[in-house]
């Protein structure tokens, strides 16, 4: 694993010494309100969230690299659009996030 996921990892743990990282429902609730909270970052609105999360059952059984391979595309895609460079960003939160 990269050097930046392991202190990602390393940097949730310390928030979360008792959860660790896991897939428990919590973190897929995280996981789904950072990418809704990006969306409307870039723009979006309710409606068109609203038709996305109605067509989400077309998208279900995808494999996990896959998909997040697709979602480091879109947000290194953002991130370009936005002129932000992806891996300073998550530095920049492993930095200001306080244990």
């Amino acid at each position: 694993m990269s050097e930046l996921q392991n202190r990602i990892v390393e940097r949730l743990a310390a928030l979360d010494p008792l959860r660790q990282v896991d897939l428990t429902p919590d973190k897929r609730e995280k996981f789904i309100t950072a990418a809704i909270d990006l969306f409307y970052a870039v723009g979006g609105d309710a409606e068109e969230l609203k038709k996305i999360i109605l067509q989400a059952d077309d998208r279900k059984g995808r494999d996990v690299a896959d998909a997040v391979a697709q979602m480091v595309v879109a947000t290194a895609a953002v991130s370009y659009a936005s002129d932000l460079d992806l891996v300073q960003a998550a530095y920049n939160w492993i930095d200001n996030t306080p244990v």
